[in-house]
């Protein structure tokens, strides 16, 4: 990936006042940048002036109030994003859309951590007590959270074990515990 180049204002400027001669692909293709990249600077130069178009090192934070706010006002107004984020002053349309993207995900579905979104660690059980998390979690309805906060077992225990009694076709025996044990010779093919 190429590194990002930096323009003075005066370079800026010059290749804004480029554009008043030649088209603007001839200009971004002359000077190797983006054609959008001079659009956006030309929109900076009319909305914020020449103090908009000087780079600035600091980094621009936002508080999650201001970017609803924004994002409310970007989708009631009719404008594009680049010239939205020109006239507000925001760093770029893509940190816009980004805003947008989110906004529009927190209002579909509200996020509500589980627990299995935290790590808890797995524990030793035995075949008894195995088998009894399988009823209960039958019992009701099949809720995972629910066996992992009344068990102190980890999810993905309780979904193996879930996953292996229903294969095995409700086969209490299949949650048996059969690691380092061989099968008896009656069993050899």
């Amino acid at each position: 990936m190429a590194r990002k180049k930096y323009f003075s204002l005066e370079q800026k400027l010059a290749i804004l006042d480029d554009t008043k001669r030649l088209s603007l692909n001839k200009v971004a293709k002359l000077y190797q940048i983006d054609a959008k990249t001079i659009r956006a600077w030309k929109l900076i130069l009319k909305y914020q002036g020449i103090h908009g178009l000087s780079y600035s090192y600091k980094r621009h934070h936002y508080s999650e109030s201001k970017k609803k706010a924004l994002v409310k006002e970007f989708n009631s107004s009719s404008e594009s994003a680049l010239v939205f984020a020109a006239k507000h002053g925001i760093a770029s349309d893509r940190s816009l859309r980004e805003w947008v993207i989110r906004y529009n995900e927190s209002k579909a579905t509200v996020y509500t951590p589980r627990k299995r979104d935290s790590i808890m660690p797995g524990r030793k059980t035995t075949f008894e007590e195995r088998l009894s998390i399988i009823e209960d979690l039958i019992k009701h309805d099949v809720n995972y959270s629910w066996a992992v906060d009344k068990y102190h077992v980890s999810y993905q225990q309780v979904y193996g074990w879930y996953q292996k009694y229903r294969k095995s076709g409700n086969d209490p025996q299949s949650l048996r515990d059969r690691r380092g044990k061989a099968k008896p010779k009656a069993e050899w093919t």
